[in-house]
């Protein structure tokens, strides 16, 4: 007969004072005791990810509600940064869902090698592996949304997030600092490299890591991590099995878990409401050559990847159920250019990365003139290449938030129209604080220690 498990965590009552420090809602649970349990317990946790990187394409400078949308009292204040009153519909970036996964995680990574073998088709070893990237992949994400950017001068003191890393009802949830996520999340990718069994997820499971998406999660957080070598290295080691749609004879849409681009398709990123409410910024919209060949523009992914609305651009992307994407080859030979093109000798190779996706996304004449342009460019000229690109290439897909903070954090000024018909201009300042998004409200609310 299995336990009951009460997990009190929605008043997760944790250290001093009887302060609520993580919210999971409260709920009545069985201990799983067989790996098909622990792998029904897994599938939870992947289910129940938050798809929030839609509201960072709204605070970037990718998209803007557009005025008569649906939508718009709910994205206009993440448009527009108001994080300290917005108004009551704006949605809400996460964070108790993210603690929620990994308390998942952690179940998991505490009992599953204690289970009984009732399946042939899992084992324990995989759904370990699994929990590991699932807790390294959250702890990533929560500190490149609340935390400051790696700065290896600065990581070992900068304020992050709490780190959870087992289920004690006794712990104190105290914000650490961005190098210890850092190295907790590198961690725990090692330890899941040592039980990872499958290759290659396929079908209707690539939501799920396997020992690719591993790699490319490692390959991410290297370079965000600024570990230029190893980041070259570890997308390198890729490549080989990363093949690129062909823009220029298909009209493939290599950001759906049915691409042969895919790797891992755990997140939806858009969805309808980015496709119809949010018009594309110009800033986006003025990176991609917009000339026509006949009735094709030379870069394929403009009426693909974005479409044109009665002279307005929109985001293509999101709103059908194959529509899932967390990593992606085009990412990973991204990667390996920027990587390279930060190593002294590696500009060559830097060059043949961007080239290979360029190949599969641009008109031959348009290729030809990209070609001879990347290849003249000095190391300063190809990294600030590199990220247009990147902007061009993984537009819609929740990067550029990201990519903006982790590089140069420029400036952006964006130009609205309230109802009124009034014009108002929004600015994101060099090295702007706004840059760090600020833990939430009822998070504080429930963990004092946020302001420690």
């Amino acid at each position: 007969m299995k336990r009951i498990y009460i997990l009190l965590i929605a008043v997760f009552s944790l250290g001093m004072g009887g302060c609520n420090y993580v919210d999971v809602d409260p709920v009545g649970k069985v201990i799983p005791d067989e790996v098909s349990e622990y792998r029904a317990l897994l599938t939870t946790a992947y289910s129940t990810y938050p798809q929030y990187r839609r509201y960072l394409m709204v605070r970037s400078d990718e998209v803007f509600p557009d005025l008569y949308g649906l939508s718009y009292d709910n994205y206009i204040d993440l448009a527009t940064l108001n994080d300290e009153n917005p108004d009551p519909l704006t949605e809400t970036y996460p964070w108790t869902a993210m603690y929620n996964m990994i308390f998942y995680a952690n179940t998991v990574i505490e009992g599953v090698m204690e289970a009984r073998a009732d399946v042939t088709t899992d084992s324990r070893e995989q759904l370990l592996a699994e929990a590991y990237c699932l807790r390294a992949f959250v702890h990533f994400d929560l500190i490149n949304l609340y935390a400051k950017w790696y700065d290896p001068a600065t990581a070992a003191t900068d304020k992050a997030v709490p780190l959870s890393l087992k289920i004690d009802i006794g712990q104190s949830f105290i914000p650490t600092t961005v190098e210890k996520v850092y190295e907790q999340v590198l961690a725990d990718l090692q330890e899941a490299e040592k039980y990872m069994q499958v290759e290659q997820q396929t079908g209707a499971y690539l939501y799920r890591f396997s020992k690719k998406a591993l790699k490319a999660f490692q390959a991410r957080v290297y370079l965000y991590h600024q570990d230029w070598k190893q980041a070259q290295e570890t997308a390198e080691s890729l490549l080989a099995a990363c093949p690129l749609e062909d823009l220029t004879t298909t009209e493939a849409q290599p950001w759906t878990y049915t691409s042969k681009e895919a790797i891992l398709a755990l997140e939806t990123v858009s969805s309808t409401v980015m496709k119809e409410d949010m018009y594309v910024l110009d800033n986006i919209s003025g990176k991609f050559n917009q000339i026509k060949e006949g009735d094709k523009y030379v870069d394929a992914r403009l009426g693909n990847y974005l479409v044109d609305k009665y002279g307005t651009w929109y985001c293509n992307k999101g709103g059908n159920k194959n529509e899932k994407v967390t990593f992606r080859s085009a990412e990973l030979w991204l990667i390996a250019a920027e990587a390279a093109a930060h190593r002294e000798g590696q500009l060559p190779a830097a060059k043949e990365y961007l080239l290979t996706l360029l190949q599969k996304r641009l008109a031959e004449s348009y290729y030809n003139e990209r070609k001879a342009e990347i290849e003249t460019m000095n190391q300063e000229q190809l990294l600030a290449d590199i990220m247009e690109e990147r902007a061009r290439e993984l537009v819609c897909e929740g990067h550029r938030w990201f990519d903006l903070r982790r590089t140069t954090r420029p400036e952006v000024i964006k130009n609205y129209m309230d109802a009124d018909w009034n014009s108002l201009t929004v600015t994101i300042r060099q090295d702007d604080p706004k840059y760090i998004i600020p833990y939430p409200k009822e998070a504080i609310q429930n963990n004092p220690e946020l302001n420690n």
